[in-house]
């Protein structure tokens, strides 16, 4: 008879065995953890196991910490949280068996030990969530005792806090329970890591989704396409909800332009609310701003309240539509940002990290997609007035080019004028001088003193050289000034680069100071004295020198008037030759150019600067001179740090 018990006993172990292991392999979802955690629990009942709690222990692979799951209700609520070893007597103790590679460990612990340990748990885990009822229950008992079958990567932990031991046979069959559950645990993982996967092919293709939708998008009456497309790929990534929508940042108008759709994909309202009084949502502008998640409760008063707030604005038109038949009696709004405005999610419950992750991930994709909306709606508003005005541009556009090229002729007119007067200066010194010495000459003729005479009439040839060479000098800055205002000749002819680079920073710096007496800035140079004389239309590449100089000194001139504290302004003009290729660079320390606008620069007539100060023409023309002549040019800049220009020219 005790043979048959021992075998019948041994079967029902199995059979329990045999559903945990089989609810194991019905898995289709990671979720379903927690029901063969529930499975566990049931069966060791039925196999009169006697415990007050299960616990499922995962392993961490690197340290001693430890993650728990504990089922606290037959609704199958669970909760899981993380248990970073601290040095309590249960958490050595066990540490100690799993080094020991002990397959069971179970003992009894005082209510001191326990109440040390629950106080920790209670403070700084999520093991808070309890019941305050369980709470009071697990404080009042006067031991705890735990076994704990241990495997490679979890363990299963019962818990008492009447009895002071398990039974052999108790221990035995947890450790058959967590042997089974562990090859659970390995399906588990395979399927969350397969959950993984699919759910990131699932956010790729909402990512593509919106942004093929939005892509189409082409006037402003297709913005009532929007909250369909938030709908579709909230309910597609199962992120729950009862409400969403999206508010978008009209910084221009200064207002929030919203627009609202129920769980069932019907629209609720479409309203804007002013920047400075955007109740009853006033923390959602500074939290725009920072780019930070906004979340907010409301009950059904405060529901309510806000429904008479809009309506009180003229934001909405009826109470019955925007609140629908049953107004929430629990609302959680979640605003998550994306540079135009914030994403809106609002559900009876708050949504877990995962879910806003996945919320945050759609209003990254929609922010893309949203501004080639707005691209696309700023070239519709232009396209009348593009479409009547471009015979009149193609007809002018030769002219703006001159006028470009003009514009910086007169930028260089004080440049000139100083650089022109050092040369005019000597040629009136020594023009006064050589007068006084054919006077001392004739003198000393007259006196008979000849050696004197030939002595005068030598220093009188010295400086007669001397007025030439520096009559040649102005008639170079002349013929510089001439050929920078005239079209190009095409005709390439060998140039010495250092020296037209070196004159155009001069020339440029002397302009801007005589505008701006106030204006001072450090000028480096660093040629390279190897490259000789260099195939070019000098002309052209002296216009792109010139242009790309003049910027640079205008940008540290607006940064030094910013007024910031040991700032010197700085422009560095560098050549060097790389190669078959010669590299000339014009650095400055300026505000730098902003990412928004750095793939525009080369555009024609695009400028950073404001209204009928900058043509726009600058930059575009420098970048067809430079392509012209096989080369090409190129900036690296960071804001607030500075930008340089690269021109490369191919030396054949």
């Amino acid at each position: 008879l005790q043979k048959a018990e021992a075998q019948a006993r041994e079967a029902q172990i199995e059979t329990a065995l045999e559903k945990v292991r089989s609810r194991s392999l019905a898995m289709q979802k990671g979720n379903e953890i927690v029901e063969v955690l529930a499975t566990i629990q049931e069966k060791l009942v039925e196999l009169n196991v006697n415990f007050d709690s299960v616990n499922i222990i995962i392993f961490s692979k690197l340290t001693k910490d430890v993650k728990y799951w504990t089922v606290i209700s037959k609704e199958l609520k669970y909760i899981d949280f993380n248990f970073p070893y601290v040095d309590y007597s249960v958490s050595k103790d066990f540490s100690i068996a799993r080094a020991n590679h002990m397959n069971i460990f179970s003992k009894c612990y005082s209510g001191a030990e326990k109440d040390e340990l629950l106080n920790y748990l209670f403070e700084q885990t999520d093991f808070r969530n309890l019941s305050n009822e369980r709470k009071e229950y697990l404080k009042v008992s006067e031991n705890f005792t735990i076994a704990i079958g241990i495997g490679n990567q979890i363990g299963i932990q019962l818990n008492s806090y009447t009895r002071k031991f398990f039974t052999d046979e108790e221990n035995a069959i947890l450790i058959k329970f967590t042997k089974v559950f562990e090859q659970a645990y390995i399906r588990f993982l395979d399927i969350q890591n397969a959950e993984v996967q699919a759910l990131e092919a699932l956010k790729r293709a909402s990512v593509d989704r919106v942004r093929a939708e939005i892509a189409s998008m082409r006037t402003s009456t297709d913005l009532e396409r929007i909250t369909p497309i938030i709908w579709n790929e909230l309910t597609t990534l199962g992120v729950p909800f009862i409400r969403c929508g999206v508010f978008i940042m009209d910084e221009e108008n200064q207002q929030i332009q919203t627009m609202l759709s129920t769980a069932e994909g019907k629209a609720i309202a479409s309203f804007q609310l002013p920047f400075e009084n955007s109740e009853p949502l006033t923390e959602l502008i500074p939290h725009w701003r920072k780019m930070e998640i906004y979340l907010e409760s409301w009950d059904e008063k405060t529901f309510v309240e806000s429904t008479k707030i809009l309506l009180q604005k003229g934001a909405i038109s009826s109470s019955e539509t925007y609140a629908t038949e049953h107004p929430p009696t629990n609302l959680h709004l979640h605003f998550l940002p994306f540079l135009q405005g914030m994403l809106y999610v609002g559900n009876e419950a708050a949504l877990n990290k995962d879910e806003l992750h996945l919320v945050q991930n759609l209003a990254d994709a929609f922010s893309i997609a949203y501004a080639r909306y707005e691209d696309f709606n700023k070239l519709e508003s232009a396209k009348e007035q593009i479409e009547k005005t471009l015979k009149d541009l193609k007809a002018t556009q030769s002219l703006l080019i001159q006028s470009e090229k003009m514009a910086s002729l007169g930028e260089l007119t004080a440049g000139i004028a100083h650089e022109i007067q050092n040369p005019l200066n000597f040629v009136n010194n020594f023009s006064e001088v050589s007068t006084e010495l054919v006077d001392e000459m004739n003198e000393e003729i007259q006196k008979g003193n000849l050696e004197d005479a030939q002595q005068i009439a030598a220093d009188l040839k010295e400086n007669l050289t001397k007025i030439n060479h520096h009559g040649k000098r102005a008639g170079d800055i002349v013929r510089g000034m001439l050929q920078h205002s005239r079209s190009s000749s095409g005709q390439k002819e060998p140039t010495d680069i250092n020296a037209l680079a070196d004159e155009y920073l001069r020339l440029a710096y002397h302009g801007l100071r005589a505008k701006d007496k106030s204006f001072n800035a450090t000028m480096h140079t660093d040629f390279d004295l190897t490259i000789g004389t260099i195939n070019i239309i000098p002309q052209d590449i002296g216009r792109v020198i010139l242009n790309l100089i003049t910027n640079a000194f205008y940008v540290v001139n607006e940064k030094k008037v910013c007024g910031i504290e040991n700032y010197v302004p700085t422009v560095s003009v560098t050549t060097k030759k790389i190669s078959d290729k010669i590299l000339i660079s014009i650095k400055d320390n300026g505000n730098g150019i902003p990412q928004k606008v750095l793939d525009k620069i080369f555009q024609p007539f695009f400028t950073t600067k404001p209204t009928g100060q900058g043509t726009g023409l600058g930059l575009s023309l420098s970048y067809d001179i430079v392509k012209a002549h096989g080369g090409e040019i190129k900036v690296v800049t960071m804001e607030g740090v500075g930008s340089e220009f690269m021109i490369s020219i191919p030396l054949k």
